[in-house]
């Protein structure tokens, strides 16, 4: 088995994280990480940032009276949305923009 240099496995790691790599490439990359504590320690660092990106940027869903009454709303069909409604639907809004 080859063994990479810090330059190449590094280059591969986003590809070994995503399991995109063929089964000699993860035991060759693998191998890599076993002896290197440096790639090692790269290896963790960007999968952990990988998860967190994911668990960050996963859009969440409204709860379902929010996102029907902004369909109706949309539509034109304001008189079916009771007004404590409607000041909800404005302060969930304000409180999204506000943490942008």
């Amino acid at each position: 088995m080859e063994c990479l240099d810090c330059v190449e496995a590094t280059a591969r790691l986003h590809l070994y994280i995503d399991r995109e790599l063929t089964n000699e490439e993860v035991a060759i990359v693998k191998q890599h990480l076993d002896g290197c504590q440096n790639c090692e320690c790269r290896f963790h660092f960007d999968l952990q940032l990988k998860r967190l990106i994911h668990e960050r940027c996963t859009i969440e869903r409204a709860p379902t009276h929010l996102r029907e009454a902004v369909m109706r709303l949309a539509r034109g069909d304001r008189g079916t949305i009771d007004t404590a409604l409607a000041h909800e639907i404005k302060r969930e809004i304000r409180a999204d923009l506000e943490s942008y």
